[in-house]
């Protein structure tokens, strides 16, 4: 009788033990299943995904712009990207500007205002005259980097292919 005690308790033992074994390998699998490493090949993946398809889109807006750029007419008169404006001056007419310019007396350059053939009036102040002098000296020296000139809106779509040719302020 006592044997079949002693058989019964060991069995109970390692049933237990088993059990015991079972649930926590479940537990470490889910652990596992949880890892970041699985989550950032998952996020990986997806930003992949959503990279691809971003390239993809800006590639077809770019060709659109061409097409667009391609139609228009007009110069484009450029003081970074947020500030590009149709113009109706050529190269030769901020030529002329620029040695007008240059020309003036100091009080002349603190009173002086130009539009450069565009809708938005550009000034000196009465203590600084860099604005105007910079442009007139950057022309003079044909060094159109501090505004840029473009002949086209196909020239301007080539320096700048993502910007879409319909945000040229008029």
């Amino acid at each position: 009788m006592e044997k079949i005690k002693k058989n019964k308790m060991w069995l109970t033992v390692v049933g237990f033990g088993i059990v015991i074994v079972i649930i926590l390998s479940l537990i470490l699998l889910n652990q596992n299943k949880a890892k970041p490493e699985s989550e950032t090949t998952s996020f990986q993946s997806s930003v992949k995904a959503s990279y691809s398809s971003q390239k993809n889109q800006d590639e077809e807006n770019q060709k659109k712009y061409a097409k667009e750029a391609d139609k228009m007419k007009g110069h484009v008169f450029s003081v970074g990207l947020n500030e590009s404006y149709f113009t109706t001056w050529t190269k030769n007419d901020f030529k002329e500007w620029a040695n007008k310019y240059n020309a003036m007396s100091l009080d002349d350059k603190h009173k002086a205002k130009t539009n450069f053939g565009t809708s938005k009036t550009y000034s000196n102040t009465s203590i600084d005259i860099k604005p105007l002098s910079n442009t007139a000296d950057s022309v003079s020296a044909n060094d159109f980097k501090s505004v840029e000139y473009f002949e086209t809106v196909k020239d301007f779509h080539k320096a700048y292919p993502a910007v879409n040719p319909d945000d040229i302020k008029k």
